[in-house]
């Protein structure tokens, strides 16, 4: 299983914790000193809340080699107080229809319920260990193949119940854990094409039908995708496009910055593209292209076709 970025744990500091989830206005100052002491210790989602909403998203693509491929993403509760836990700490967690629907209520971006078929949650609740100030990883399963990549889901997931004693943070009681749908996402056969000259003339030495496969239009954001290319280290190609009124128009095409500067370090130019030469979402039907440069002394001319089609 693989851990999606916001696996991380959040080892912050006592007092950074303090202030962040309690706020300065319950701190005292007596006779010119500020007092910590009497401050109730508080419960949290480290990776939760609103301002960590983006790096929430679940981003595992399907793997068609693989039934049912499961992601596992991470969180954790922590304990902010002026000292470490005093004693195994247990803290009550849950799946929050609420949140998900206070969420939408806000306008902009619409999320579904996660499908019970494509997630497994059984931590109802979590130990934060005596003398720790944060518990252990907290799994949320995802079957990344029965995910449907044109629609958005969210799974919010809520501190219910704190430990005796403590408060729950209101900025990062939970963790909005969410799909991004694109119209475009989803599996494409693939079939791609190198020349070793700069226009894609005469007998092709890449890819030909036979040697194509399946790939995955990524979503990053209704309305990008990126999908690799079939040359070099597969270039991906960044696919964006208009929305209007749920039909994919004015499509624009580039290459991840990242494998720019990576192709450029193995010392391959990009001479020209990338071009859209078909964009068809009626029909499920793509193809774009590239010239290169690999930096050989000789034969070092490159021209390559990428067709995704449903």
């Amino acid at each position: 299983m693989k851990r999606n970025n916001i696996s991380r744990i959040f080892k912050l500091g006592i007092f950074s914790l303090v202030l962040a989830a309690i706020g300065s206005s319950c701190v005292k100052s007596r006779e010119g000193r500020t007092d910590f002491e009497n401050l109730t210790p508080t419960v949290l989602i480290p990776e939760g809340g609103l301002q960590n909403f983006t790096t929430a998203a679940l981003l595992f693509p399907p793997d068609p080699t693989v039934e049912d491929k499961l992601d596992t993403a991470y969180f954790h509760v922590n304990y902010a107080g002026t000292s470490t836990a005093p004693q195994d700490e247990v803290v009550t967690l849950a799946v929050d229809p609420d949140a998900l629907a206070a969420y939408n209520a806000q306008g902009g971006d619409q999320y579904e319920a996660f499908p019970d078929s494509i997630f497994e949650f059984t931590a109802t609740s979590v130990t934060i260990p005596k003398g720790a100030n944060y518990s252990a990883q907290v799994p949320l399963v995802i079957h990344s193949n029965k995910i449907d990549p044109t629609k958005s889901y969210m799974l919010p997931i809520s501190i219910k119940t704190p430990p005796a004693g403590t408060t729950i943070s209101s900025n990062h009681k939970t963790v909005y854990f969410h799909l991004i749908g694109n119209p475009i996402a989803g599996l494409y056969n693939w079939d791609w094409y190198r020349w070793n000259n700069n226009v894609p003339v005469g007998p092709n030495t890449g890819g030909t039908p036979a040697l194509g496969g399946i790939s995955v239009f990524a979503p990053l954001n209704p309305t990008t995708v990126e999908v690799p290319s079939g040359y070099y280290i597969g270039p991906r190609y960044r696919i964006t496009f208009e929305d209007s009124a749920g039909v994919p128009v004015h499509f624009a095409v580039e290459f991840n910055p990242a494998d720019l500067q990576t192709m450029k370090d193995g010392g391959v130019t990009i001479t020209g593209g990338p071009n859209i030469d078909k964009a068809d979402p009626s029909t499920g039907t793509y193809q774009f292209s590239y010239s290169a440069d690999n930096g050989a002394a000789t034969n070092n001319l490159r021209y390559v076709i990428d067709k995704y089609y449903k």
